[in-house]
């Protein structure tokens, strides 16, 4: 292993590359790929410049942030673009330079990326805001007794404005449960239940589209069944009135409410 001091005598004829990523809860754009899986697009756009042979050394403040949210397939690629066109990866934290086309060198940069754990860290339960950052839907589920809960992100950029929609049914089974509100109104229907936004909760992953789009589904027929409702009562409420409306069959409590579906942000 050589130092960081090693870099002052590679080759300078192409750019440095500066990556840093953490687990901060934030919103993130994702890279999505049906053979590698996923990952940041920043991660995605910086194998992109090294498989163009663009970038010569790549400076991290530490080497194990280059897998935060990356999959062992996207790593895969990395690695062997990284070998192919000759590119040092330089670990500020750890003052140390990785050439992986030395066998030493590739093996200890292998060992920062155990077997599972991304997968593990993928799916390890956390708090609401964590699990919608980290989901390609923005989108987070919990399962609490028999019941399952989902949560969406649909739309606004500003704290302020951000509208979630919410809904939940029997585990195995569909909706029966669905509103739209900001943060505390959410967490206001959430509290009746015990459930709190502090933990429990998964990030939706790429692979439980399907599921996501059924239920989604459901929510708007709920949706749909609830601006039917309030047609024939719409000219007699003053303007900005908070109604709610019981739908057939679901015993539930519903408000009227207008959904824009959105996608991830940030």
């Amino acid at each position: 292993m050589k130092d960081l001091d090693f870099l002052k005598h590679a080759d300078h004829s192409r750019k440095a590359a500066m990556y840093a990523a953490e687990h901060d809860g934030k919103v993130r754009h994702f890279a999505y790929h049906e053979e590698l899986g996923e990952c940041r697009e920043t991660f995605a756009r910086l194998l992109q410049d090294v498989q163009q042979g663009e970038i010569g050394v790549i400076l991290a403040p530490d080497a194990t942030c280059l897998s935060i949210e990356t999959s062992p397939c996207w790593m895969e690629a990395f690695i062997q673009a990284v070998k192919q066109h000759k590119v040092l990866i330089g670990d500020h934290s750890h003052d140390l330079v990785y050439d992986l086309r030395d066998e030493d060198d590739e093996a200890r940069f292998r060992d920062l990326y155990p077997h599972g754990e991304y997968e593990q860290a993928r799916s390890a339960p956390r708090s609401l805001i964590d699990a919608i950052a980290q989901s390609p839907f923005a989108a987070a589920s919990l399962e609490s007794g028999q019941n399952w809960f989902l949560v969406t992100r649909i739309e606004g950029k500003a704290p302020d404005d951000l509208i979630y929609s919410l809904s939940s049914g029997a585990r195995g089974q569909a909706v029966d449960v669905f509103g739209l509100g900001r943060w505390k109104e959410l967490l206001d229907i959430l509290a009746p239940y015990g459930i709190t936004e502090e933990g429990g909760w998964c990030p939706v992953p790429l692979e439980r589209k399907d599921w996501l789009i059924r239920t989604q589904h459901q929510e708007d027929a709920m949706a749909a069944q609830t601006a039917a409702a309030m047609k024939p009562h719409r000219a007699s409420l003053t303007k900005g009135a908070q109604v709610s409306v019981i739908l057939p069959g679901s015993g539930r409590v519903r408000g009227k409410q207008r959904r824009r579906r959105g996608g991830r942000n940030g």
